[in-house]
């Protein structure tokens, strides 16, 4: 379970400038204070990055069960969706 837990708090992390840079995409049509989103989202992914390899770390050590695959799956989409928001920030 330990390794897990460091997996939500990771894809939570991730997830978080995410959600506000898409939130105010939809609303405004432009992100709300890009460069706001933009440190924030640097921070988050050096954080995340931290306690992802920690969550590995601790799975490693146990069985992989179907929700370690799921939280590695949404981290995975989470990663792969920074390329897009580094778009949108970009001036």
């Amino acid at each position: 379970m330990q390794g897990r837990r460091w997996l939500i708090y990771a894809t939570g992390l991730l997830w978080l400038p995410l959600v506000m840079a898409g939130g105010s995409l939809l609303l405004t049509r432009a992100v709300a204070a890009p460069l706001f989103v933009a440190y924030l989202s640097l921070f988050c992914l050096v954080v995340s990055l931290v306690l992802f390899w920690m969550g590995i770390a601790g799975l490693l050590r146990r069985r992989l069960r179907v929700a370690d695959l799921l939280w590695l799956g949404l981290y995975g989409v989470g990663a792969l969706l920074y390329t897009q928001l580094t778009g949108v920030l970009r001036p």
